[in-house]
């Protein structure tokens, strides 16, 4: 079993609940403190002002370029039930109270996709409050171009506070402090994966720049990298040793083990190469799994824990070619060229797969995500999972749905489509579904389901042993 988690793990882990929890109000309780918050990031530009070769926002005010809210400049006006809507410039336009012929509570403004101003989110709605004209307050931005939703403080139309930036499905991307509607000090990514962090400050292009930690999900294990136009051009492995709340208003001090172990960069797979490095393992996998012969008849190979993973942590990584695909083109099913039991969805656009000269571990053994071996019963203790790394990009990962123990093999559910699926894998669905009780009938009528839906037919072999 796992040791007790270090107080300076538990008290990230804590942090990162709260920044990442739509339910924790994260913006009232510093709207009361705007001083204090302006006192910092006043702080943080001075002593990030030796790092503006880096690209650091080192400006004294950024305005977003927002016009003023007022019936005397505006094109259009329409008033109904005590609510205004005007036509402002360059096609803003704005919903919601006036008083004294300016915008004055409840309101929104409307930003059109070809807008030129500061606030680079495209067409997007800004919900807030307005004094005198100007967004003043808590304000919640949606942005049509990214998908993402931003809840952020005004001051005078100026952001000014703290502010974090959601994904549709609420998954935490970005948090951090506007002076002065510049972004300032250090910032949180979250990976795409929602389970991996970087900590560090952001370019004038919001990508990370200079010293930058990246947290592995445990939350122990760190890579120290040094970033430019937000990827890692050199990097190191180190280990969490504590962490605090001291002076950085928002954000953890943390503290690592003095050893920096092995070098890396950003190393992205192609459509022509799976890595430059094959043979450097991951840290942090060198100390979770190993591989040796699977106890699955004829499945080669298999993965297998090298201590305790709780549930929902991270066990591998699974890494490979990258596969575009096309619009037009077909689903790959067994037979077909392209065909490999190693490719994996990554998302909408792009798979990943292992060539064949590279699926033994005396040729790649970078990530050992492929060597997890497939069952569709209760034995799968794991499952494919989204991950940004720093030195792969993204990838998938392998993370464990239930407790898994010291040198139990890890299994995963492959997904294949059934009537797309190598004989191997339709025969294992077979036997599964006997092994749950299933009737010959229910067998047949789940076949003919799956046929139906592909408008494909699964070899009549692969049924020839259910019972009568």
């Amino acid at each position: 079993m796992l040791a007790t988690a270090e107080p300076g793990i538990v008290l990230v882990r804590e942090w990162l609940n709260c920044v990442k929890s739509e339910e924790f109000d994260l913006l009232e309780i510093f709207s009361d403190k705007k001083q204090d918050i302006s006192d910092n990031a006043q702080d943080i530009c001075d002593k990030k002002q030796e790092n503006c070769d880096n690209g650091v926002f080192q400006g004294e005010v950024l305005d977003p370029g927002f016009p003023l809210v007022s019936v005397t400049t505006a094109s259009k006006i329409r008033e109904e039930d005590g609510y205004y809507e005007l036509e402002l410039k360059d096609g803003v336009k704005y919903i919601g109270c006036i008083k004294e012929e300016l915008g004055d509570g409840e309101g929104e403004l409307q930003i059109p996709a070809d807008w030129t101003g500061h606030w680079t989110t495209g067409e997007s709605i800004l919900r807030g409050w307005f004094k005198k004209g100007r967004l003043e307050g808590r304000v919640r931005a949606e942005s049509f171009q990214d998908c993402t939703t931003t809840e952020l403080l005004f001051r005078n139309g100026i952001p000014h506070g703290p502010y974090r930036r959601f994904r549709r499905d609420g998954q935490l991307v970005q948090y951090g402090f506007h002076k002065n509607g510049i972004k300032v000090g250090k910032h949180l990514k979250v990976g795409t994966g929602n389970n991996s962090y970087y900590l560090g400050n952001l370019d004038s292009m919001e990508r990370l720049v200079g010293q930058v930690v990246f947290l592995y999900p445990n939350l122990q294990k760190t890579i120290l990298g040094e970033y430019v136009d937000g990827k890692m051009i050199s990097g190191v492995y180190s280990d969490l040793r504590d962490a605090y709340m001291g002076d950085e208003v928002g954000f953890p001090t943390l503290v690592f083990s003095s050893e920096r172990r092995d070098k890396l960069k950003f190393d992205p797979s192609t459509f022509m190469r799976i890595s430059r490095t094959p043979l450097q393992r991951d840290e942090y996998e060198s100390g979770t799994v190993y591989v040796k012969q699977s106890r699955i008849p004829f499945a080669g190979e298999g993965l297998y824990a090298s201590r305790y993973i709780e549930e929902g942590q991270l066990v591998c990584l699974f890494n490979g070619n990258r596969i575009t695909k096309t619009s037009n083109r077909k689903c790959v099913k067994w037979g077909d060229e392209d065909w490999s039991d190693f490719r994996l969805t990554l998302d909408k656009s792009t798979d990943l797969d292992i060539p064949g000269e590279y699926q033994e571990t005396r040729t790649y053994s970078a990530t050992l995500g492929h060597k997890a071996c497939h069952s569709f019963g209760r034995e799968k203790n794991a499952m494919f999972h989204e991950f940004e790394h720093p030195r792969f990009g993204s990838i998938m990962s392998v993370v464990a749905v239930k407790p898994i123990y010291k040198d139990e093999e890890i299994l995963v559910s492959y997904n294949y489509n059934i009537c797309h699926a190598p004989p191997w894998y339709q025969e294992q669905w077979v036997q599964h579904l006997v092994n749950r009780g299933l009737t010959r009938e229910r067998i047949l009528a789940a076949r003919e389901k799956e046929e139906q839906k592909n408008s494909l037919i699964i070899p009549d072999h692969v049924f020839k042993n259910i019972p009568y």
